[in-house]
């Protein structure tokens, strides 16, 4: 099954920014304390931040923002891409969502969680 999911009310453009991950940013070693947790509960919202090291991990499940519901498709609409602002570490990037192609209004938003 899948989860609650997210629906655009408005037309989005193919490339435009969409959305922001966002949550708690905790270390890997804290992240698979919890998804330890999160697993027998059946949900997870963590997110490694894994651009050079495996440092840090961003965990939504008690800080975040819608994104934290946009369900997983092996077709996705939306693509991550990490991205610096008003940081340059790169240990910790920001996670943001791009539409990867026109997405029509009342359409479900969805990204690869690449978990293979």
């Amino acid at each position: 099954g899948t989860g609650w999911g997210v629906r655009t009310l408005q037309r989005i453009r193919k490339n435009s920014f969409v959305m922001e991950y966002v949550g708690e940013i905790i270390t890997s070693e804290e992240a698979e304390r919890r998804g330890q947790v999160y697993d027998r509960q059946g949900a997870t919202y963590l997110f490694d931040l894994d651009y050079v090291e495996d440092v840090y991990t961003v965990d939504a499940a008690h800080y975040g923002n819608i994104s934290h519901f946009v369900n997983h498709s092996c077709d996705p609409n939306l693509q991550v891409y990490n991205v610096f602002i008003e940081n340059l570490d790169q240990r910790l990037p920001r996670i943001a969502l791009f539409a990867t192609r026109p997405i029509r209004a009342g359409e479900e938003l969805t990204f690869d969680y690449n978990m293979h």
